[in-house]
């Protein structure tokens, strides 16, 4: 595998199963020895003589149980077995079993029986814990997590990360235990970065900082630290958004240039192909973590929830110094157009970099051009033919621009579904509402893929994979293995199963194309009728949101327009913007609402809208009937509801599946709600 040599990653595992072999026998070490210590000693000499009973298995066992005995015995785990004394017949008196049950009474031997009154009572629920098994969590590596204790100079960290400062002043010997540029998550012992951001600036908050423990601060801006800080040293620096990342790297010990580090950017598909590269990668054998706008993982199962699709510049390097120190060997990491923009990952050393697709998204914060610049800053940096590969999607019309970033001697792997010169291509494939199956052509030979992920869109997301997979010369069982193993992804073309006649899908589609994709992948899977609820965002690309309107309108039999998050903006501001998208206005839509009819689109389509998100989400299940599909998008994993300075609870699963339990009473009761809203 590409970085890892193969004695290494059997040298690794073997390694680890020695570890692992150690930790169980420290663990359960009063058990073991318990349970070897009552060994017949002249059943040893015999072993020992090689005066057995024959050549059989038993015979083995006895003989290597025999070994481990006196392997012990040297160690001082186990005491000399005493010699044997010959059993004596005479019967005891009356009087003397009364004596002795008394002593074994005081010795805590009392062996009680089911006849025993009250000393018993909780034995049948302490004999069926036992058997009480979490079969979620079977066989899942679950470990806990060991957080590293770093600490350094501000001499030694401005020497390390080559920080040339303007002037310093104060005690520059001070101990920096972390490093934060947040003043709400300082603690004592740590150094304060004042960042300045789009909405805020971290100067403002040098005095709540100082509060809570910082013993130094980095700033741009002159400050008297003597006069109104508590802190040993001030650092000025000419921008301290540029300093901030290689600050935390240099304090984090660059965890990055210890694991392989597998980078992924593009507008849609990144989260999905995130979970198949982290599976494929673990089937390989190596322990892997990966941060994406769903969760952070350390390696294996264990989780950390994830409030940005790229960490900050602090954050990422955090928890990668954490990865490391837990054992974690590679990171699969979402690259947002946000994070590269501002520099979030400047100093974190990558081998791969995969290219999805580019599609109109964040232009809000980007534009046009500037959007696609900052995906491709990661491309630029792809420049180490031995180390570097590039994996690319050549059916998107941008990926000359990305191929020719960077170094043009570092080797590239292509996918599409299209395109069949790509490296790793489709021969055939099939979908259906239960999974997908597919044939993947590479340079190695033909792979047969069966997946739960749903959707054409999806088999982009598997053919990513397996480019990486062939990219990093990973084995072919063990890419088809990994990608199997994922049978779905939080809020990613979800099914919300339950038991209905109908299928429910929760997906994140909140850009035109996105949500286009994901309603042509639901038509491929032939339902009766789609019907679709969407809504849009407050404070952001308000050109996107008639295109949604429009999209689902024409791709789905019933839209349901709703709210998603709106921020500071009125509610009905925004989903009089995606009216537009269908000819319509909010006032318009009330009118039909005053006299209970709302006409047909022109091309005989259903639209209606609901401002309360719930409600929305009620009545597209309400209408579901047996073959059709109802898809619910925008939020997909998000859990939240953000109106004007509320942030609430809100899950689009959870309501779905009330939903569906609410609509079923109501069949149940002869109700017809399928004329609903």
């Amino acid at each position: 595998m590409h970085g890892v040599g193969k004695f290494q990653q059997i040298h690794r595992q073997a390694a680890r199963a020695r570890k692992l072999q150690e930790e169980d026998f420290n663990k359960h070490k009063s058990n073991y020895l318990s349970a070897i210590a009552d060994v017949d000693e002249d059943e040893l000499n015999k072993e020992k003589t090689g005066n057995d009973d024959g050549d059989d298995l038993f015979g083995e066992i006895d003989k290597a149980i025999a070994m481990k005995w006196q392997e012990l015995v040297k160690q001082g785990l186990l005491q000399q077995a005493p010699k044997k004394v010959e059993a004596v017949d005479d019967k005891l008196d009356p009087d003397e079993v009364v004596d002795l049950e008394e002593i074994d009474k005081l010795r805590g031997l009392t062996v009680v029986s089911d006849s025993d009154d009250g000393e018993n009572e909780d034995s049948d629920e302490e004999d069926s814990s036992k058997f009480d098994v979490d079969l979620d969590s079977f066989g899942k590596s679950k470990v806990r997590i060991v957080e590293p204790k770093l600490k350094m100079s501000l001499a030694e960290l401005l020497d390390e990360c080559k920080v040339v400062p303007v002037y310093v002043y104060g005690d520059l010997e001070v101990e920096i235990t972390g490093i934060q540029h947040d003043s709400r998550v300082v603690s004592a012992g740590d150094l304060f970065v004042c960042r300045v951001g789009r909405r805020t600036d971290g100067h403002l908050y040098l005095s709540e900082a100082d509060k809570r423990g910082a013993v130094a601060v980095v700033a741009s801006n002159e400050i008297d630290i003597e006069d109104t800080l508590g802190c040993k040293a001030l650092v000025i620096v000419e921008d301290t958004n540029l300093v901030l990342p290689a600050l935390a790297a240099s304090f984090y010990r660059y965890p990055s240039k210890n694991m392989a580090v597998i980078w992924i950017t593009g507008t849609n598909g990144k989260t999905t192909t995130s979970y198949l590269i982290k599976g494929m990668y673990e089937a390989v054998g190596l322990r892997t973590g990966m941060l994406s706008s769903v969760a952070y993982y350390i390696h294996g199962d264990n989780k950390l929830e994830s409030p940005n699709t790229t960490p900050d510049a602090v954050l990422v390097q955090n928890l990668m110094a954490k990865m490391l120190h837990n054992g974690t060997e590679a990171v699969v990491m979402e690259a947002s157009s946000h994070g590269l923009a501002l520099g979030r990952c400047n100093e974190v050393d990558f081998d791969i970099a995969v290219f999805t697709n580019l599609t109109r998204d964040h232009l809000d914060f980007h534009g046009t051009e500037e959007y696609r610049d900052a995906k491709a800053k990661l491309f630029a940096r792809m420049v180490d033919p031995e180390r570097h590969r590039k994996v690319v999607n050549i059916d998107d019309p941008h990926a000359p621009f990305f191929l020719a970033q960077g170094n043009p001697e570092v080797p590239v792997v292509t996918f599409a579904m299209e395109n069949k010169n790509a490296n790793v291509h489709p021969l055939k494939f099939e979908l259906s509402i239960f999974k997908t199956q597919v044939l993947v052509n590479t340079p190695h030979g033909i792979l047969e893929i069966s997946s739960g992920l749903l959707g054409r869109h999806n088999i982009y997301n598997i053919l990513a994979a397996v480019a990486v997979g062939i990219a990093v010369g990973a084995p072919l069982e063990d890419i088809v293995r990994g990608i199997e193993k994922v049978d779905a992804v939080p809020g990613r073309c979800e099914l919300i199963d339950e038991e209905q006649a109908f299928g429910v899908i929760v997906d994140y589609a909140h850009t035109p194309d996105a949500l286009s994709r994901l309603l042509d992948s639901v038509r491929e899977l032939a339902p009766k009728r789609i019907i679709t609820v969407i809504g849009c965002p407050g404070e952001s690309d308000r050109g996107k949101r008639p295109m949604m309107a429009k999209i689902s309108s024409d791709k789905s039999e019933v839209t349901i327009l709703t709210s998603d998050n709106p921020k500071s903006e009125d509610p009905l501001d925004i989903l009089d913007d995606m009216l537009a998208g269908v000819g319509w206005t909010m006032q318009d839509y009330l009118k039909y609402g005053e006299n209970d009819y709302y006409p047909l689109l022109p091309n005989g389509h259903r639209f209606f809208l609901h401002d309360i998100r719930r409600v929305a989400v009620c009545c597209a299940v309400a209408m579901g009937e047996e073959g059709d599909m109802v898809e619910i998008s925008g939020k997909g994993h998000e859990t939240y509801h953000i109106e004007g300075d509320k942030k609430e609870f809100f899950d689009d699963r959870e309501k779905c599946r009330e939903a569906l339990q609410y609509v079923d009473e109501l069949h149940q009761a002869g109700i017809d709600t399928s004329e609903f809203p």
